[in-house]
């Protein structure tokens, strides 16, 4: 029973530990997401999207793989 305990203990300590340590600056500014899409959501992606379909534009995404790249 002993073993159990201290297993508890050191399981409840690096929960708490884990819980009241702040995130490092660099790793919270790296999880953002753009002000537009916290405020609008998907809107501006989809308005973007629309704009570059009316207007002729290819949709800016990765290059298709092909069998050179692969």
């Amino acid at each position: 029973m002993g073993e159990g305990s201290d297993l508890l203990k050191y399981m409840t300590h690096r929960a708490a530990t884990y819980l009241t340590t702040p995130p490092a600056p660099a790793e919270r500014k790296a999880n953002r997401l753009p002000w537009t899409t916290q405020w609008f959501g998907m809107v501006p992606m989809g308005m973007q999207l629309w704009w570059e379909d009316k207007r002729g534009k290819p949709a800016r995404a990765e290059a298709e793989p092909t069998y050179e790249n692969l």
